[in-house]
């Protein structure tokens, strides 16, 4: 059940990276490496939904640590999708995202 809820979430990544492109000039369409939409990525982005929930293993994490340092598209990919998934956590879920009043007192007063 929690796969089929990753899937969906990275088929609504893939539309909206998607409608982000539709905005780029022809010229950066005609980069493929720039969004790229191959079975690759698509696994990357369940290793990033794993990791956002913390249950990916240790040996995972390393061996997406190694492939973003080997692929420069990939990397891409891993910004454009933690960028969105912050928009979408602050969109959806803003008082996750407030200040801290009780540690901005610790500073203040010192």
């Amino acid at each position: 059940m929690v796969y089929r809820q990753i899937e969906k979430l990275q088929t609504m990544v893939n539309n909206l990276l998607g409608i982000c492109a539709e905005g780029k000039t022809e010229a950066v369409l005609e980069d493929p490496d720039l969004f790229p939409q191959d079975s690759r990525y698509e696994r990357l982005g369940v290793m990033l939904l794993k990791a956002q929930d913390g249950v990916l293993e240790d040996r995972y994490l390393l061996r997406m640590e190694k492939w973003l340092l080997c692929d420069e598209s990939a990397l891409r990919y891993y910004v454009d999708f933690q960028s969105l998934t912050a928009i979408l956590s602050m969109h959806f879920n803003p008082g996750r995202f407030s200040r801290n009043l009780a540690s901005e007192k610790i500073f203040t007063t010192q």
